[in-house]
């Protein structure tokens, strides 16, 4: 059988049984058949592709899905059809669509070749699953409930987390809780932080959270500027907001002298402070200054509060620094450090947080758990599979994030747009004192990016780039200069 045959066969639908026959091949035996995996700088969109009959069946159903956009407007986003690396072809108003997605928000951390490899020893588990239960067979589980036990994939995962604790010396009473997406394992560290802080000083009852932030929906999680749960509900109470650096600071003594006012009216009631050290959606990318953090977190610590780091988005060794934390890289020594996104790749939930130390002081377990809380054998297994290879891309992340800095550093000009990020987490915010203008610079940026084939992550008055780790460069440049010409056009038509 050749490359071409088995690529054509993958291409017809999932119920043929001569799909089944060929994902059922180990690669022995595709070896054995002369098949060789594509160059992954070559690789581009396949014959695999969803069935049209799926696509169609998908495209109606939008009438009845609330998601995004209220059921009915899907805001043009229709089904993928098939995707290799960011070349992505999809369904856009209706029709097809070919564009290069340089967004996702974090949500990819690995393509093409490197994506198939890791996600082999959960396709394998659930294989030899499946077939022992066709045959009425035990086997073992790909998931269970967590009031009965855990996975036995568990402790590989664990092990090859170890390596990567986000402190210099974490000695042996750090313990890891499991979740399924960042919001809960934010809530998570808050809940373990403030148990442990309600034992020394009950009065630390407070979470500080960053004056415009996000930390999950802000119906129901920590962030500000937070939302009602429904309407005319309260507000949520228990959040103080805290002031951030801003490119107005005209240097990092005015922000302390803010920070420090904070602490001095607040301090005595916060029992946990949360920092993103890079900002995902709320701030578009934006890193806080190196030193200024330091320099946060050591008066936070010295006030006696606990400190979360929140590393969802920059976590993963996304932000460019070498370690797959960025509170190590920085030698933040957090109390806590949340994760999560592709940590397991995306196709199998998986989040969490560790905690330095405190196992000895908490004496039960936490109300943060549910159901699929760390319950996923095959979200293990994958993450295990990343965790091993996403320190070969650390180079790789930095090496890229500046194409991405010095490409986008021509509109950084304050006046029309601002640029921030590092590693594979960029932004770009319009400017524009006016929130009118600002909406319709967007509009017009995003229908420049629908016509040029470029897709960004578009976030409150701007947009975000976050490729997989194992971006291609070739793909990277020619989704860069797509954008770049989309950027030219709005400056363009709003000049005019």
């Amino acid at each position: 059988a050749s490359p071409r045959f088995i690529s054509t066969a993958l291409a017809i639908s999932a119920d043929d049984p001569l799909t089944f026959v060929l994902s059922s091949l180990t690669d022995k035996t595709i070896e054995t058949m002369g098949f060789q995996e594509p160059d992954p700088k070559r690789a581009r969109l396949c014959a695999a592709a969803a069935p049209s009959q799926r696509v169609e069946e998908t495209q109606k159903a939008l009438e009845n899905l609330a998601a995004r956009a209220a059921p009915g407007h899907s805001a043009g986003l229709g089904p993928i059809i098939q995707k290799q690396g960011m070349r992505t072809k999809r369904l856009f108003a209706g029709k097809e669509d070919d564009t290069i997605v340089l967004g996702g928000a974090c949500s990819e951390v690995f393509s093409g070749p490197t994506f198939a490899k890791i996600l082999k020893p959960a396709l394998a588990l659930q294989q030899q699953a499946c077939e022992s239960l066709s045959r009425g067979e035990a086997c073992e589980p790909i998931c269970l409930h967590t009031s009965y036990g855990v996975p036995a994939a568990l402790g590989g995962f664990i092990a090859k987390l170890k390596e990567h604790l986000p402190w210099q010396n974490p000695g042996d009473k750090w313990f890891v809780n499991l979740q399924v997406e960042g919001a809960t394992a934010v809530w998570a560290g808050v809940e373990v932080m403030m148990r442990l802080q309600h034992a020394k000083d009950p009065k630390k009852t407070h979470v500080a959270v960053a004056e415009k932030s996000y930390h999950g929906p802000k119906t129901t999680s920590l962030g500000q500027i937070s939302q009602p749960r429904w309407p005319g509900a309260p507000v949520a109470e228990g959040q103080l907001s805290y002031p951030v650096p801003t490119g107005s600071d005209p240097d990092s003594g005015d922000f302390l002298k803010r920070f420090d006012a904070f602490l001095e009216e607040h301090g005595d009631r916060v029992g946990v402070f949360l920092f993103e050290p890079q900002s995902g959606s709320s701030y578009a990318g934006r890193p806080w200054p190196k030193a200024l953090l330091q320099g946060a977190v050591q008066r936070v610590k010295a006030r006696g509060i606990k400190v979360l780091c929140d590393e969802i988005m920059c976590g993963l060794g996304r932000h460019g620094l070498g370690t797959l934390f960025m509170s190590k890289a920085w030698q933040l020594e957090p109390d806590v450090v949340t994760f999560g996104k592709s940590i397991s790749a995306g196709p199998f939930p998986l989040s969490g947080i560790i905690v330095k130390d405190g196992a000895d002081e908490l004496q039960a377990g936490l109300v943060q758990v549910h159901t699929y809380a760390g319950t996923s054998a095959l979200a293990m297994l994958t993450a295990t599979e990343v965790l091993k290879e996403v320190p070969n891309w650390f180079n790789h992340a930095h090496k890229m994030g500046e194409l991405i800095r010095t490409t986008l550093e021509l509109f950084n000009d304050g006046k029309f747009l601002t640029v921030q990020g590092m590693g594979l987490l960029w932004g770009g915010t319009f400017v524009d004192a006016d929130p009118a203008r600002k909406l319709k610079t967007l509009e017009l940026f995003k229908a420049a990016c629908q016509e040029d084939g470029v897709w960004p992550y578009f976030v409150l008055g701007g947009f975000m780039l976050t490729p997989p780790m194992d971006v291609d460069e070739a793909d990277l440049k020619l989704g860069l200069e797509r954008l770049t010409s989309c950027l030219k056009k709005v400056k363009q038509q709003l000049e005019n």
